[in-house]
C-alpha cells in the first residue's frame, strides 16, 4: 500500500443529489400481504448524496453537499446533524414549492429491504441551470454524485467532470433509473450499484442477458474506468480497466455479524471507497472495495442508516 495524505483543499469530496427525511418500518413476524402487520417504526435524516456526505465526515473528510430542500422542518432535520460535523450545506437549494424529499422502506422480519417509496420531486428537479449557478462548484478533489437526479443533469456532471479534471464516482440508486446514465461515461471514474441495477441493463435497448465481464465491456467502451457490483450478503465484485484479472469477488457479511438493518450499506460502501481513493491513490480497485467494506459491515449492524461507529481510523 502507498499512502498519501489528504493534500490541504477546501473540500475533499463534493457529493451532489438525494436528501431525505427517511423513514423505515420493520416487520416483528413474517410478513402477510393484504393485512395489518405489527413493525418497529424509525425515523431519521436520509437520502443517498446525504448518507454518504456523513459517513465521509465521519472519517474525518472535508465535504460539500449539494441537492434541494423545500423551505420545511424536514430540511432542518435533515441538515442540521450534517451541520454538526462540519459538512458544508450552504449550496444546497431551498425550494419555496416542494417538500424536502422522503423515503419509506418496508424492512422484512430480518432487516432486508421489501419496498421502497421515495418522493423525490425536488431532486429530479435539480437541473443542469441550478448546478452552472453555483460559484466553485467543483472546489473539491473527488465528487460524488447519485442517480436520483435527472438525466440532464447526470450528463451535464459527466461532462464538468472530464472537463475539469476531476475523478467522478457515480452511485445507482434503483433499477427504474438506470435508464439515466449517461451514455458518454468518459467523465465516470467509478459507477457503483448492486445486481439487480445492473441487472436492469438488460431491459435498455442493445443490452442482453450478458455476463458481467461482458457488461462491463460496454460501458468499458463507453468510457468507464471502474465497476463495482454489490452482491448483498453474496460480497461485492470489483473490474477495472487496466487489470487483467477479471472480475473479483470479495466477500461482504462475516459470518458472525448480526445484521440489523441493510438500510444504508452501499451508501457507507461508497463513502469508504471515496476516501480510500483520496489516501491510497496507488492502490487496486480490489484494496480500495475491501477498505470500503468495513463501512458496510458495520452499517448493516447499526440500527440508524449512517452507523455512530464509523471513524477516520476504518480508513
Amino acid at each position: 500500500m502507498n499512502r498519501t495524505e489528504i493534500s490541504p483543499h477546501r473540500f475533499d469530496v463534493l457529493c451532489i443529489g438525494g436528501i431525505n427525511l427517511d423513514r423505515k418500518l420493520k416487520a416483528l413476524h413474517a410478513l402477510h400481504a393484504g393485512s395489518s402487520n405489527p413493525c418497529a417504526a424509525h425515523e431519521s435524516a436520509g437520502g443517498v448524496a446525504r448518507n454518504v456526505a456523513e459517513n465521509l465526515a465521519r472519517l474525518g473528510l472535508k465535504v460539500k453537499l449539494v441537492g434541494r430542500v423545500g423551505r420545511d422542518a424536514a430540511a432542518q432535520t435533515v441538515l442540521a446533524p450534517l451541520q454538526a460535523l462540519g459538512v458544508a450545506t450552504g449550496d444546497c437549494i431551498v425550494s419555496d414549492s416542494g417538500s424536502t424529499g422522503s423515503y419509506t422502506a418496508l424492512l422484512d422480519a430480518q432487516g432486508q429491504l421489501v419496498l421502497g417509496m421515495a418522493d423525490m420531486a425536488l431532486t429530479e428537479a435539480l437541473l443542469p441551470a441550478h448546478l452552472d449557478a453555483i460559484k466553485n462548484l467543483f472546489d473539491a478533489r473527488l465528487c460524488l454524485v447519485d442517480m436520483n437526479l435527472p438525466a440532464a443533469s447526470l450528463e451535464w456532471l459527466t461532462h464538468q467532470a472530464q472537463t475539469h479534471g476531476k475523478r467522478l464516482v457515480m452511485l445507482a440508486v434503483s433499477e427504474p433509473k438506470m435508464s439515466r446514465l449517461p451514455q458518454d461515461l468518459r467523465g465516470v471514474d467509478t459507477l457503483v450499484l448492486n445486481h439487480g441495477e445492473l441487472a436492469a441493463l438488460a431491459d435498455l435497448p442493445g443490452w442482453g442477458a450478458e455476463s458481467l465481464e461482458a457488461r462491463f465491456a460496454r460501458l468499458r467502451a463507453r468510457g468507464l474506468q471502474r465497476l463495482v457490483v454489490t452482491q448483498g450478503r453474496r460480497g461485492v465484485w470489483c473490474m477495472e480497466a487496466n487489470q487483467t484479472l477479471g472480475a473479483q469477488l470479495l466477500p461482504q457479511v462475516p459470518p458472525h455479524a448480526q445484521i440489523i438493518d441493510e438500510t444504508g450499506a452501499g451508501d457507507a460502501l461508497c463513502a469508504g471507497l471515496c476516501a480510500s481513493y483520496l489516501r491510497y491513490p496507488a492502490d487496486t480497485l480490489a484494496e480500495h472495495v475491501q477498505r470500503a467494506l468495513r463501512l458496510a459491515v458495520l452499517t448493516i449492524q447499526s440500527p440508524d442508516t449512517v452507523s455512530l461507529a464509523i471513524n477516520p481510523e476504518l480508513i
